[in-house]
């Protein structure tokens, strides 16, 4: 999607605000299904009728249009403003000046992002501080998470976006040390993402007081080989293969089962909430269990590797 661009690209004196919005800008959001015509679409520069927002006796000028603002059925959505790598996104000015134009009663907006190119901020109307922040390097490998904040379907319904409540965060607050081992038999993984160059994570679902939590489960790279090592072949190769190129995600689709040994970990601050990751300290037993089941995810989207959808192309 950003084929060329590097970090070092952003330290070009040439590369300006223009740039950002041409090549990073305007193909994540064509990627995103936005269109200069049609139901989803984006609008360059939307002047206001009447640009100042009247607060008391007073008219606060609105003197910044940023550059898109992204709408359905003619409804705005979000509004997304580029500026140049050498301006700070988070700079007061620059989001007062964004958030102006998304109160106003013509937008009225709840949501609205500033992006430098190496960074990219999303705001709440109502909050204070972003909602998250994405660096250029995470764009393609969190493209989920962009979604989650300038897709259609998560802006028409912001509930989408809500998480099940966390599994290690639960014990934690049950009374369970750190030290605590536990022995976990029949784990089935669904998602997995390489974090950093030894660490990968991998999530699941359990049912805690009758409650559907989520488990984030970490792990070594050193580790891998023993958690794929139940897949037919080529499958655990191509698994792992995934996990190492971009969007560096694979797809278990709850086909690997583990019987494994762990641990809580850190309390760790995500991108909407704290959450406790199960540390896997060992695994004992790998297997491969393409039964369906009843909570199967279907909606991993289409550029992440499927273990599930490639397991049926092999057998054919």
């Amino acid at each position: 999607m950003f084929a060329g661009i590097t970090n070092c690209s952003f330290d070009d004196p040439d590369f300006k605000e223009d740039s950002v919005r041409e090549l990073i800008l305007a193909p994540m959001l064509s990627k995103l299904g936005y269109l200069p015509s049609g139901k989803n679409r984006v609008i360059r520069s939307k002047s206001l009728k009447h640009p100042f927002i009247r607060i008391g006796t007073r008219n606060h000028p609105v003197t910044v249009v940023p550059d898109y603002t992204l709408v359905h059925d003619d409804k705005p959505l979000f509004i997304l403003d580029a500026k140049s790598p050498r301006e700070d996104v988070l700079d007061h000015a620059h989001v007062q000046q964004a958030y102006s134009y998304a109160m106003h009663p013509e937008i009225a907006c709840r949501e609205f992002g500033l992006c430098n190119g190496k960074e990219l901020a999303i705001f709440d109307v109502f909050h204070r501080e972003p909602l998250t922040i994405l660096k250029f390097q995470e764009y393609e490998a969190r493209w989920a998470d962009i979604e989650k904040y300038l897709s259609v379907n998560f802006l028409l319904q912001p509930a989408m976006r809500r998480f099940a409540p966390d599994f290690g965060l639960a014990l934690m607050r049950m009374g369970f040390e750190q030290t605590a081992a536990m022995v976990m038999l029949g784990v089935r993984l669904n998602l997995f993402g390489r974090v950093s160059d030894n660490l990968y994570s991998a999530s699941a679902n359990t049912t805690f007081g009758a409650i559907e939590h989520c488990t984030s489960f970490d792990f070594s790279a050193g580790m891998l080989p023993a958690i794929v090592a139940g897949l037919p072949e080529p499958l655990g190769g191509m698994f792992s293969e995934a996990l190492n190129r971009a969007p560096f995600m694979a797809a278990a689709g709850l086909a690997i089962e583990l019987d494994l040994a762990a641990r809580l970990g850190e309390i760790t601050k995500g991108h909407d909430e704290e959450f406790v990751p199960l540390v896997i300290e060992e695994i004992f037993e790998s297997r491969f269990n393409p039964e369906p089941v009843a909570n199967d995810p279907q909606d991993i989207p289409e550029h992440v590797f499927q273990l599930r959808k490639a397991f049926e192309i092999k057998r054919e």
